[in-house]
C-alpha cells in the first residue's frame, strides 16, 4: 500500500511540474525555444546550401537616392514615376511598403490653396497641367494602373480617419479565417490615394519576447473583418487563384535562403537596371534608411528592414517552405514529457542507470530525426517544450535519487561500524570476564578477612577502614573497564575536544594487552594533544590497529620470542600523526592494495570488516588519510587527522 501511494505521489508531482511549465512558465519556456527554434534553423543551413531568392527583388529608397532627390517625402508624382518605370520592367507585382497617411504638401493645388488662405494670394495655375495639380491624385492613379499594393498598419491607438474606418478588403474575402491577432485602430493611407485601391495589407511585424523577429502574422482582425499581411496581399494581388486555406494565423519565417536582390530607387530612375532583374519578379518598393523603416533582429544577430521581411515572407509562401508552429505539437511534446520522466524516474528508482541513458540518447535521437524531418515539411514541433520540463524534472529527481543513495550509505556504514563492534563484543567481554576474575577474588579474599577478624573480636575501625578501602578501589577498578567498555559502543556522534593520550590509554585498556606478559606496548608522545572530533569512532579505530598488531604478534612468537607495539603521535602542520608499528612481520605485499576492502581479511575467525571500518571512519568521519605500509619488522601503520575537523 505503501509503495501504491508512493508511485501516486510521483505520477501526480510529475503532472504538476508539466503542467506548471506549459501554464504558468509559460514565457520562460517559450524563450527556451525560441532559442531551440534558432539551432534547428542554424544546423538546417549547415545542412542545406541556401538557395538564391528567385522570386522577390527590393528597390531600396537608400541614402544614395536621399542625397540626389533630397529628404524624406519626396513629392508623390517622384514616387509615382517610380512605380511606373517598376511597372514598365513587367514584374509580377508591386508592393509598396510605405504609408501615405498624410496630404502632400508640396502639391501644387496643395500650394495655392495654402497661400489662398494665409496670405490672399492667388496663384494661377490655369495653364498647369490638370493630372499634375494633385499629386496624391497623381500617385494613386499610378497604384491603381500599375496594381500595386498598398500598405497599411495596425496601432493600439490613434486617430481613426473615417475612410479608414470603413475600409475592407476585398468585400472581407477572408472573413471566415480564424486568428488571435486583433487591433484596436488602423492606420491607412490618405484618402486620395486609398481610394479605389483593390490590394492593401498590414505593414506590422514585431519580434518575439527576446527581442529577436522569427515570425510574421499572416491575418489581422478589426471590427470583425480580417485582414492579410502585407506580403500575402501583395501575392494576391496577381495570383486571384491562390486558396487561402491557412491553418495558422502566423508563419516562422525562414532566414536561411541567401536575402532577395536590392537595387537603388535611384537606378531605376535614372533607368540603370537591367530589365532582367525586374522581369517575371515580385518587386517590394521600399526604405532601408534608419528613420525612414524600422530595423528588426533576427536570429543570427544581423539587422534587417521591414521591407526585407516581407521580401522573405513572400519567398517563403511561394516556394511553399515557410514554417508553421502548430499548437498541437506544445501540448503533444508536454505528454511526451510526462510520459519519459515517469520512465526515467521509474528506472532510476531500479538504478538501471545504463539502461536510462540508453532511453535519453534513444529518445535525443528519435527528437532530433523528427525534428528536422518536421522542419523539412514546414512545421517546427516546438522541441522545448519535450525537454525542458524533462531536464528539470529529472535533475531534481536525480538530485533527490542521489540525497537518497547517501543516505543509505551512511545508514550502510553505521550499520557496518556496528557490526565490527559487535564482532569485537565477544572478544571484549573475555577481557573484561580476564580482567574481572583477578578484582573479584581480591574483594572475595577481604570479605572473607573481614568475616574471621569479626568472629574472632580482632576487627577494629583502624582494620574495617583498611578492608573497606580495598574493596572501594577494586571496585573503582571494575566500574572504569566498565565504562571504557560503554564509551566504546556509544551510539554519541557529536564533536568534543579531547585528548589524544587519554584515547590512546583507552584503547589499550580495552585489548587488554597490559596482561599479556609476552608482548610490550610502549606509547611515545612529545606533547599533550588536543583535538576536536568523534572520541568514540577514534577509539574504535586505534583498537583495531591495536587488536591486529597483538594478533600479528601473537601469531609470530615463536620465531620473535617478544612481541613489539611502539604508538608514536605528534602534530604536523594542523594534523595530528598517529603511528603504530609492531614486529608482527608485516602484509603480504599481495595483499597490501586489497587490505581495506570490505570482507577480506587473512584471519581464520575474521570478519573483513576491521580495516574497511577504519578506512571509512578516518577518511569519511575524520577528513583524515591513512596509510599501511611494510616496516623492517612488520607492519606500519599512519593515520593523520586535522586538530579540529
Amino acid at each position: 500500500m505503501r509503495v501504491v501511494v508512493k508511485n501516486i505521489g510521483v505520477i501526480l508531482f510529475s503532472l504538476v511540474v508539466h503542467l506548471y511549465f506549459y501554464v504558468a512558465n509559460s514565457e520562460h519556456l517559450q524563450k527556451l525555444d525560441f532559442s531551440a527554434y534558432d539551432l534547428t534553423t542554424m544546423l538546417d543551413g549547415k545542412l542545406h546550401k541556401p538557395e538564391e531568392s528567385f522570386y522577390t527583388v527590393i528597390i531600396d529608397i537608400d541614402e544614395e537616392s536621399l542625397m540626389a532627390l533630397g529628404q524624406w517625402p519626396w513629392p508623390r508624382v517622384i514616387t509615382a514615376q517610380l512605380i511606373e518605370k517598376i511597372y514598365a520592367m513587367h514584374p509580377s507585382a508591386i508592393g509598396v511598403n510605405i504609408l501615405f497617411p498624410e496630404e502632400d504638401r508640396v502639391s501644387p493645388s496643395y500650394i495655392q490653396s495654402f497661400y489662398r488662405t494665409y496670405f490672399g494670394v492667388n496663384i494661377d495655375l490655369d495653364h498647369f497641367p490638370s493630372s499634375l495639380l494633385d499629386n496624391d491624385t497623381y500617385l494613386n492613379q499610378a497604384i491603381v494602373h500599375t496594381n500595386a499594393t498598398l500598405a497599411i498598419y495596425f496601432a493600439n491607438h490613434g486617430y481613426l480617419r473615417k475612410h479608414c474606418e470603413s475600409l475592407s478588403y476585398r468585400e472581407n474575402l477572408l472573413g471566415n479565417i480564424s486568428t488571435k491577432f486583433i487591433s484596436p485602430s488602423l492606420i491607412c493611407n490618405h484618402k486620395s490615394i486609398q481610394e479605389g485601391v483593390e490590394n492593401f495589407g498590414f505593414i506590422n511585424a514585431w519580434s518575439d519576447a527576446d527581442k529577436v523577429l522569427r515570425r510574421l502574422p499572416l491575418f489581422m482582425r478589426y471590427r470583425g473583418k480580417v485582414f492579410p499581411s502585407f506580403a500575402l496581399a501583395t501575392l494576391l494581388s496577381f495570383d486571384h487563384s491562390r486558396k487561402i486555406h491557412y491553418q495558422q494565423d502566423s508563419m516562422l519565417i525562414k532566414f536561411s535562403k541567401k536575402q532577395p536582390k536590392v537595387f537603388s530607387a535611384m537606378k531605376v530612375l535614372n533607368d540603370g537596371l537591367d530589365l532582367k532583374e525586374i522581369q517575371g519578379k515580385i518587386v517590394i518598393l521600399g526604405s532601408s534608411v534608419v528613420g525612414l523603416d524600422a530595423q528588426y533582429t533576427i536570429a543570427t544577430g544581423e539587422k534587417i528592414s521591414n521591407s526585407m521581411i516581407h521580401a522573405f515572407a513572400i519567398d517563403n509562401i511561394v516556394a511553399n517552405n515557410f514554417l508553421t508552429q502548430p499548437e498541437i505539437y506544445k501540448r503533444i511534446n508536454i505528454l511526451l514529457s510526462f510520459l519519459l520522466s515517469l520512465l526515467v524516474i521509474f528506472l532510476l528508482a531500479k538504478r538501471s542507470y545504463l539502461l536510462i541513458i540508453g532511453v535519453i540518447v534513444l529518445s535525443a535521437l528519435l527528437s532530433v530525426v523528427w525534428l528536422l524531418y518536421s522542419y523539412g515539411d514546414g512545421v517546427y514541433i516546438s522541441i522545448a517544450y519535450l525537454w525542458t520540463p524533462f531536464f528539470y524534472f529529472f535533475v531534481g529527481g536525480l538530485i533527490y535519487h542521489i540525497h537518497r543513495i547517501n543516505q543509505e550509505k551512511e545508514q550502510q556504514e553505521r550499520l557496518l561500524i556496528r557490526q565490527s563492534k559487535l564482532a569485537s563484543m565477544g572478544e571484549m567481554i573475555s577481557l573484561i570476564a580476564h580482567q574481572w576474575r583477578q578484582p573479584l577474588s581480591v574483594i572475595n579474599g577481604i570479605v572473607l578477612t573481614i568475616d574471621i577478624d569479626y568472629r574472632r573480636q580482632q576487627l577494629d575501625h583502624v582494620t574495617l577502614d583498611k578492608h573497606l578501602n580495598q574493596i572501594e578501589e577494586t571496585t573503582a577498578y571494575l566500574s572504569k573497564t566498565i565504562n571504557d567498555f560503554t564509551d566504546f559502543f556509544s551510539k554519541n556522534k557529536n564533536k568534543e575536544y579531547f585528548f589524544i593520550a587519554d584515547v590512546i590509554n583507552q584503547a589499550i585498556q580495552l585489548t587488554g594487552v597490559e596482561t599479556h606478559n609476552e608482548i610490550d606496548l610502549l606509547y611515545q608522545s612529545t606533547q599533550p594533544i588536543k583535538l576536536l572530533g568523534y572520541k568514540s569512532e577514534l577509539i574504535q579505530s586505534i583498537l583495531v590497529v591495536l587488536n591486529n598488531a597483538i594478533h600479528a604478534c601473537h601469531k609470530r612468537l615463536p620465531q620473535i620470542q617478544k612481541g613489539h607495539i611502539v604508538i608514536q603521535t605528534k602534530v604536523i602542520e594542523e594534523q595530528l600523526e598517529i603511528t603504530i608499528e609492531d614486529n608482527g612481520g608485516g602484509i603480504d605485499p599481495k595483499h597490501l592494495s586489497e587490505i581495506f576492502d570490505p570482507y577480506f581479511t587473512t584471519k581464520q575467525q575474521g570478519t573483513g570488516l576491521g580495516l574497511y571500518i577504519l578506512k571509512l571512519i578516518i577518511e569519511e568521519s575524520m577528513n583524515g588519510q591513512v596509510r599501511l605500509v611494510n616496516g623492517s619488522a612488520g607492519a606500519v601503520f599512519t593515520i593523520w587527522i586535522p586538530l579540529e575537523i
